[in-house]
C-alpha cells in the first residue's frame, strides 16, 4: 500500500498519532524506571535493615520450611550467610525436632510473648534461644530469635533442658 493515493491530511494525522504513541511511551518508560529503581532501594534498606537488627529474624511457612532470614539468624546457628541457611534448612530443618517446631511456630498464648525453642546448628547441636513472633499477613509466621546471651531468668516460662 502506498502513501500517494492518501490525503495529505490523513498522513499528517497519523504521522501526529505515532509521534503522540512514541512520546507516551518514552513518559510511561521513564516512569517504570523510576519505580522499578524506587523498589530496588526499598528492598535494599529492608535487607539492611533486617540484617542490622539486634536479634535473629526468620520468615517460615506454615508448615516450618524457612523462606528467608537475616544475618544475625544465620550466624546464631553457625552459617555463613542467609542464603546457605535456607539451603541447608530445606535438607536437614533448622529446628532440632519436630516438637521443637511446634511449639516455636505456635501462636503465643496469652501473656506469654517469649518461649523457648531449640534449633539445629550447621554442625548438628542443638542450640537454645529464646523467640517471639506470631503470624503474618502472607500467611507466614515471623519469628524474632533473641541469643543465648539474653537474660532467661526474667522470661516467663521454664526452660526445658538441651
Amino acid at each position: 500500500m502506498r502513501d500517494e493515493h492518501r490525503p495529505k491530511q490523513e498522513l499528517i494525522h497519523e504521522i501526529t498519532g505515532l509521534r503522540k504513541q512514541v512520546g507516551d511511551l518514552r513518559q510511561e518508560m521513564t516512569a517504570r524506571r523510576r519505580v522499578e529503581d524506587a523498589l530496588r532501594g526499598s528492598a535494599a534498606l529492608l535487607r539492611n535493615l533486617s540484617d542490622n537488627a539486634p536479634v535473629g529474624l526468620g520468615l517460615f511457612r506454615c508448615d516450618g520450611t524457612l523462606l528467608t532470614a537475616n544475618q544475625r539468624f544465620a550466624g546464631m546457628l553457625g552459617y555463613e550467610s542467609p542464603a546457605e541457611l535456607q539451603a541447608l534448612s530445606t535438607l536437614v530443618g533448622v529446628f532440632a525436632s519436630p516438637e521443637d517446631q511446634v511449639r516455636a511456630l505456635e501462636s503465643p498464648r496469652s501473656g506469654e510473648s517469649l518461649r523457648p525453642a531449640l534449633f539445629r546448628s550447621k554442625n548438628g547441636c542443638r542450640l537454645l534461644h529464646v523467640v517471639t513472633g506470631g503470624r503474618s499477613e502472607g500467611q507466614g509466621i515471623v519469628l524474632a530469635v533473641f541469643d543465648r546471651s539474653f537474660d532467661l531468668s526474667s522470661a516467663p516460662f521454664t526452660v526445658p533442658s538441651a
